[in-house]
């Protein structure tokens, strides 16, 4: 279902100028211009292999290492180009070559699949005809009637809530066509795809016929996608309108499917936060495709199993994403478990539907959300039917703290049916979510940041009123109070929703569970943050963090317009007598694909920070940014490593705390009797104390001017002493 691509394989080095002349082509009998190649280098030497070791080679994980460059051309339409120009065509790496196995090989030909130019620009046609179609029906309908389908999909404005079932019935018609060609039960119960419903029409697509067959889809499996859907298709709506833009979205429906983008393109995700005109109030930030492949491999490559090829042992690994959004993170989480398991030896088609009944939950405050959710994992194996789920929408109305109520409790209702259930049992009766504490493997979620500042207000939600918004933030407070008289440090209502859901994702994870969240960086310096801090030094080991150091322009999810880090840690104290360490990486740019962020965390589970305490990061010929360890001087301390951009001064700084200096030559710390505290211990914190100097121009506050310099214009020997400090007392 994607554009096919060409693997060009030469000995000794990748053949690129070979592999670029197949872009713009036509492979025989395929539909469909070749948009990616990959030139593939092997080993001169494997020229004198028989079969039998190439084949042993290959199928071992540390076997053979190929060299790989990727080449990809945003081609639009299907029409013979004219010769691709150098400037039309893009390689990673940009210069020399990445090295890999041919697992890796594999999910490179998956990622190159669909150029990401090519997503964007469908989305935005989709998101404005989305948008046109929303307010067409808003005029057709009766007074009320769109407030009333919003709220039913747990919305409360009545245009916005048209747009996201606008989007819920064009996903569903997508995954309608395919469950009319590849479901078993669906083609012996006669589900006619929609092709068929228009041709008997005359062109039209009613209300009344797709009402029919999505019952059929129900009373076999899918309700967690399909339960939204048909909750939407709402009794009042007029005919001759809901006709119209039905039909006009299963036009559109059929333009994306043409596009052949394949099922592993969050196409969804994309177009989510362009239908919605709150997410800036609710922090529903959409996760970037690179920023889930990231944290989603680096996450899964620390799970535990003791057999990977068994798909009845991969199957009991327990989930959850309780900020789910459109499933961004959860997808990008079981590709990498299926790709464990498939390396392992295993099929993972014979794991879906015990995954996706038992293993995976999500949850989201939106009903789209949920529902993006559902119909994309649903997708990753459309040929396997399943009866239940654990995706759902969860309720901020009526008092209620959206999925944050599973700090206290152990399940949560579904308000939109979500739950798939009985076949016989299809109505919007709600269902309950079990959520057991110490239950998880893994936690993965970008949560939302949302705290009270400025105009925003926690739970300020489009329709949302006031009285029913303080009694969410009252329950809120409540859990935070129950937490902290427990004992837990981790929430004080400074520092957001962020510290709210990591005290979630801790009570559900087990022991030796992985969490893993996209988190704002100030979580690694803010006071406000320091008991997330000395909950995650004194109840997690392996803890690592990345940042990006070039900090404009540094967001690890859409339109939030900060900075952000990542963290991965393994719950479970360390041992006994081992002072809790980060692992601080600091990347010199954010990869821009998600093919380079594959490739990035590989060279991020290779590092080893046993021989030394910090090091540059290298990868395809380029210096891609450098990791320190460091070790906080007292539960909660800053972790100031986290986003410096140079290592060495990073090293240098965490010596001086343990009263010791460092030579970046001889890359030793020596003990110095110099004692080191905090700087309100000798002195009174005045009103700039967070100014500690200025950018050269562009002021004078604080001490110090800085100067921005890059780690290889300064030898890392002159960052002994800071030098030129000229203040006045």
């Amino acid at each position: 279902d994607f554009y096919p691509i060409v693997i060009e394989v030469e000995f000794g080095a990748p053949a690129i100028a070979d592999a670029r002349g197949r872009l713009g082509n036509r492979v025989a009998g395929m539909p469909g211009l070749v948009r990616s190649a990959i030139a593939v280098g092997v080993p001169r030497e494997v020229r004198r292999w028989t079969n039998d070791i190439l084949k042993e080679q290959l199928t071992q994980t540390a076997g053979l290492e190929l060299e790989y460059v990727i080449l990809s051309s945003d081609i639009s339409g299907d029409l013979q180009e004219p010769p691709l120009l150098d400037d039309g065509i893009q390689a990673f790496p940009e210069t020399g070559s990445i090295s890999g196995t041919v697992d890796d090989l594999a999910t490179l030909c998956e990622y190159a699949a669909a150029p990401q130019g090519l997503v964007s620009r469908t989305t935005d046609e989709v998101a404005a005809r989305i948008h046109s179609l929303a307010a067409y029906l808003y005029r057709a309908l009766p007074p009320g009637v769109a407030d009333d389908i919003a709220q039913r999909l747990a919305l409360q404005e009545g245009i916005q809530g048209l747009r996201l079932a606008c989007c819920i019935w064009l996903t569903s018609l997508r995954l309608h066509n395919l469950l009319a060609v590849k479901s078993p039960s669906l083609r012996r119960e006669k589900l006619q795809t929609v092709a068929q419903l228009l041709a008997a029409r005359g062109n039209v697509l009613t209300l009344a016929d797709l009402r029919r067959e999505w019952d059929k889809i129900l009373e076999v499996n899918y309700s967690s996608i399909f339960n939204t859907a048909r909750i939407a298709l709402d009794d009042r709506i007029p005919i001759a309108a809901g006709s119209d833009v039905l039909t006009e979205l299963s036009e559109l429906a059929d333009r994306i499917t043409a596009l052949r983008l394949g099922n592993r393109i969050d196409f969804a995700g994309e177009l989510f936060p362009k239908l919605l005109d709150d997410r800036e109030e609710i922090a529903a930030h959409y996760t970037l495709p690179e920023t889930a492949e990231l944290l989603a491999q680096l996450a899964v490559s620390r799970i535990e199993l003791e057999d990977w090829a068994s798909a009845e042992a991969a199957s009991t690994l327990r989930i959850a994403d309780y900020a789910c959004g459109t499933g961004t993170l959860l997808r990008a989480a079981y590709r990498h478990i299926r790709y464990r398991h498939e390396a392992g030896g295993g099929n993972s088609e014979n794991m879906h539907r015990r995954m996706i009944e038992r293993s995976i939950t999500g949850m989201d405050i939106n009903a789209l959300a949920s529902h993006m959710t559902a119909a994309a994992l649903s997708t990753t194996e459309i040929e396997t039917e399943y009866r239940s789920s654990h995706i759902a929408a969860v309720d901020v109305i009526g008092g209620k703290a959206g999925s944050l109520e599973l700090i206290e409790e152990e399940q949560i209702t579904d308000v939109t049916g979500e739950q798939a259930r009985a076949a016989t049992s299809h109505t919007a009766t709600p269902t309950f979510i079990p959520a057991p504490h110490g239950s998880q493997d893994l936690v993965i979620q970008n949560p939302p940041y949302s705290r009270a500042r400025g105009d925003r207000k926690m739970f300020d939600i489009t329709g949302i009123n006031e009285a029913q918004r303080r009694r969410s933030v009252n329950r809120l407070s409540d859990i935070r109070t129950r937490l902290r008289a427990g004992g837990s440090e981790i929430t004080n209502g400074q520092a957001g929703l962020g510290a709210d859901f990591f005290a979630l994702a801790d009570k559900k994870l087990k022991c030796n569970g992985v969490f893993a969240s996209v988190l704002p960086l100030t979580a690694a310096h803010a006071e406000s943050w320091t008991g997330f801090r000395k909950s995650i030094e004194s109840g997690y080991r392996d803890i690592t963090a990345i940042a990006v150091t070039p900090h404009e322009g540094a967001m690890l999810s859409a339109d939030t317009h900060m900075n952000e880090m990542l963290i991965i840690a393994t719950k479970g104290r360390q041992a006994d007598g081992v002072p809790p360490s980060i692992l601080n990486i600091n990347l010199n740019a954010y990869p821009d694909t998600v093919t380079e962020a594959f490739w990035f965390a590989k060279l991020l589970r290779a590092i080893v920070t046993s021989a030394r305490s910090s090091d540059v990061i290298y990868g395809g010929g380029r210096r891609i940014g450098a990791w320190t360890a460091t070790t906080p001087t007292s539960p909660g301390f800053p972790w100031f490593a986290v986003g410096m951009q140079n290592h060495i001064l990073a090293t240098a700084a965490g010596s001086l705390l343990k009263s010791q200096l460092y030579s970046a030559s001889d890359r030793r710390s020596w003990d110095f009797n110099l004692p080191m505290t905090a700087l309100s211990n000798v002195v009174d914190i005045g009103p700039t104390h967070h100014l500690i100097g200025h950018p050269r121009g562009s002021g004078e506050g604080g001490a110090f001017t800085f100067d921005q310099v890059t780690p290889m214009e300064v030898p890392a020997s002159t960052y002994l002493a800071l030098w030129a400090a000229n203040s006045r007392a």
